[in-house]
């Protein structure tokens, strides 16, 4: 059974991370980087919101399908064989859950400007918490 309290608490995560993304999806390029704090934070946001995102999706794998994901970008593509979930927005979130693994594991080599242009992906994390808010309801 799909814990509601987790989940509730893991889309809280996401949305407040979410917010912060989406005042740096405001700025300009040049603006953003020219401010060590606005990257700094904007790398943060992404790890917090898709770690909880990938807590969410090994949760789901295992209530709904009784499976064990390889790593992280394979928990969404399992996600796919629910049924409940827009392929293309699974295709994102594994997408980012890749960029995450590289923040937090190869963060010296990770371009600013490729963190900016990772901005204008972050619509994935509110389709793929409508579509799950529609899976819990369910």
């Amino acid at each position: 059974m799909i814990d509601r309290d987790r989940v509730t608490a893991y889309i809280s995560e996401i949305k407040v991370a979410l917010d912060n993304l989406k005042n740096y999806a405001g700025f300009d390029r040049q603006t953003f980087l020219s401010s060590p704090i606005t990257i700094r934070d904007t790398k943060y946001c992404f790890i917090i919101a898709e770690q909880a995102a990938i807590d969410l999706c090994y949760h789901l794998t295992a209530k709904l399908l009784k499976k064990a994901p390889s790593d992280y970008g394979n928990c969404f593509e399992l996600l796919e064989e629910t049924g409940k979930f827009d392929k293309e927005t699974l295709r994102c979130m594994a997408n980012i859950a890749k960029f995450r693994n590289l923040l937090v594991h190869h963060y010296i080599r990770v371009d600013d400007d490729r963190v900016y242009d990772k901005l204008n992906e972050i619509d994935c994390f509110e389709r793929f918490i409508q579509e799950l808010e529609a899976v819990v309801k369910e």
